[in-house]
């Protein structure tokens, strides 16, 4: 068992200290380096503390909003996100999710990125990289641009852009033209970015032969679109691995929302009916 932070705190008079507060960042602190819910046993066995009294501590962290019981156990909750916002804070963006990003790149053994938008809202820009570390994986570079909807991330970004945003690339400006080639795919995109937001990630083929992406949001704390995390690799293995690579990706998205400062439900919701024409089940 681990008792880092309780061995490494207190160095003071042990007469004028006292074990509970530690106890509780050490519990903070083992909740923060898993992004599933730990059950009652796991805890207990992890910081070393008996399961009664463990349990008081939850319930009193849990009326606060620093914990969350979910599956069957417990998980941070969204206060203790807004304490990680403020903390952040001193750090910026986005150092501030590159630990994260570190962590999803262990669980799903893909590259990992993570995309913010262009100024023009025409392409995306990659600003952390972490990538795996096979011979044959999917290789990107911080700095690096790509057409919107060529890319997992660019569709991400779309799905869950302001409204002004995506009709810019599904309802360009200009005369009104008879149905082509052109304006059949603005309509396909415009179902596939309602269907995105609807699910809350995207797959995509995206613009690399044998590779696909994997997508989600990440929003700050006034509900905004920050940026998507993006997981990318050979298609053989993201479509054998999808459930796992995709539970891990949510969960990395909602992580960086809270620590961003996001305390709705993720992944938002919105009402979109520009989308009702009906959901186009490709994933390309």
């Amino acid at each position: 068992m681990s008792k880092g932070i309780e061995n490494d705190a207190g160095g003071g008079n042990p007469a004028l200290t006292t074990r509970a507060p530690l106890r509780v960042m050490h519990l903070l602190a083992t909740l923060a380096r898993h992004a599933h819910a730990l059950s009652l046993a796991e805890l207990s066995h992890t910081i070393g503390i008996p399961k009664t009294t463990l349990l008081v501590m939850l319930r009193t962290l849990e009326s606060g909003g620093y914990v969350e019981s979910a599956a069957g156990g417990y998980r941070l909750g969204r206060s203790a996100y807004q304490l990680a916002a403020i903390i952040g804070k001193a750090n910026g963006f986005p150092e501030s999710l590159h630990a994260t990003l570190e962590r999803l790149q262990r669980q799903c053994g893909q590259t990992v990125m993570l995309a913010v938008p262009g100024d023009a809202w025409t392409d995306l820009v990659y600003v952390d990289v972490v990538e795996a570390d096979s011979w044959l994986s999917f290789r990107a570079r911080i700095g690096a641009r790509r057409p919107l909807p060529t890319t997992a991330g660019g569709l991400a970004l779309l799905a869950f852009a302001p409204d002004a945003v995506r009709r810019l690339h599904v309802d360009p400006p200009g005369p009104p033209r008879a149905a082509d080639d052109a304006s059949a795919g603005r309509t396909g995109l415009a179902r596939r970015l309602a269907e995105f937001r609807r699910q809350g990630f995207v797959m995509s083929e995206g613009s690399v032969e044998g590779a696909t992406g994997v997508a989600a949001p990440v929003f700050d704390r006034d509900g905004e679109l920050a940026a998507s995390v993006v997981a990318a690799g050979v298609s053989a293995v993201i479509h054998r691995n999808l459930a796992t690579i995709r539970a891990d990706l949510m969960a990395a998205g909602e992580q960086m929302s809270r620590i961003l400062g996001y305390a709705q439900d993720y992944p938002r919701r919105d009402d979109d009916p520009r989308g009702e024409a009906g959901p186009d089940s490709r994933t390309g």
